[in-house]
């Protein structure tokens, strides 16, 4: 039998802070990769300067300068430069414990049947509101292998089944891991889940960066067709009579009544199931109901507009569907990798 072989890529971009973290991070781990390959979309901040010391410290690491590339182009740069069989990808930022790497290829190498493996996240925060807005983007992974997804920023794969989806689509900006396991999924790989495979990560540190992550998922999930609009319209819906009926408020004070009375809707609807799940899993923690309502009612409201205006995008923006049509059909090819 062939030995296999690992590349761990990541791309980054002005990680100056965290950079150093990440590479020693790869080198500490117990299992030991071919190949570590960066993929830098262009940093001005010293990224670069802390690449080139730890490549002319360690044969194993080896970087790529592709100015603006976006993550899915580097991620595919990364691969066609990668020789070896077995890929392994996280992202700029996060933090593989000493274990990652030998607990999230272990499946591939012992089970043939196996294509990708998805690892776990765990939230790393520095305050409460870090906490619960990480508590509410970390989702767990299906028991049920046909319902199993992997995603970019904690993943392994065999070459073979990225050569064989066409490669991460590189027209969008987000949800790429998401259509590209989709794509693996629907050719018949079957994935794996590695539940002792761990890659830590700080959320979003305010509600502002919270609300554009949220509208960026939820744009790349309608850019992809897979917006649900029906509920986007329904939770848009009793956003805009709760914010209207707050503002008429001001003109009349029964206004403010109809908008309590949607409020507390959305409440028993919306935010106390999430509050129940929250504190089944042990988060019941100070800043509970403070943090947690505002999050999901953040999330909620810019998710579903990004979910519409993808779904736009999908539907009168070139070139979103006869991409999406083209990678979905096994047509699409990816720009040749020349980096």
């Amino acid at each position: 039998m062939q030995t296999e072989t690992i590349a761990i890529i990541s791309t980054v971009l002005n990680e100056v802070n965290s950079i150093k973290n990440l590479l020693d991070d790869f080198l500490a781990q117990t299992h030991k990769a071919e190949q570590i390959i960066i993929v830098d979309g262009g940093s001005t901040d010293g990224t670069l300067e802390v690449l080139q010391d730890y490549k002319n410290n360690n044969p194993s690491i080896h970087y790529i300068v592709a100015k603006g590339v976006n993550i899915a182009r580097g991620r595919n740069i990364a691969i066609a430069h990668a020789n070896t069989s077995i890929i392994a990808a996280t992202d700029g930022g996060c933090h593989p414990e000493s274990t990652w790497l030998e607990e999230l290829v272990k499946p591939l190498l012992d089970n043939p049947d196996f294509a990708a493996v998805s690892g776990v996240r765990k939230i790393e925060s520095v305050n409460s509101f870090e906490l619960f807005a990480g508590a509410l983007s970390t989702s767990g992974n299906s028991n049920n292998e046909e319902d199993r997804v992997f995603h970019g920023r904690n993943s392994s794969f065999r070459k073979s089944l990225w050569a064989a989806t066409g490669g991460y689509p590189e027209w969008l900006y987000t949800a790429e891991d998401t259509l590209f396991a989709q794509k693996a999924k629907a050719l018949g790989f079957k994935v794996a889940l590695a539940s002792k495979a761990v890659i830590s990560w700080r959320p979003r540190p305010n509600l502002k960066k919270l609300a554009k992550q949220y509208f960026l998922y939820g744009r790349g999930t309608g850019r992809i067709a897979q917006a649900d609009l029906t509920a986007a319209f329904y939770h848009l819906r009793n956003h805009a009579i709760w914010i209207g009926t707050f503002l008429l408020g001001f003109y009349s004070y029964w206004f403010w009544l109809l908008s309590f009375a949607t409020l507390f809707f959305m409440y028993l609807t919306l935010i106390r199931p999430v509050l129940n799940t929250l504190k089944k899993q042990g988060y019941d923690k100070f800043g509970l109901y403070t943090y947690v309502p505002i999050i999901v009612m953040t999330r909620s409201l810019y998710n579903n507009i990004g979910q519409l205006y993808g779904h736009w995008e999908y539907c009168h923006v070139e070139p979103f569907k006869r991409n999406h049509d083209l990678y979905s059909s096994g047509q699409w090819k990816m720009a040749s990798i020349d980096e």
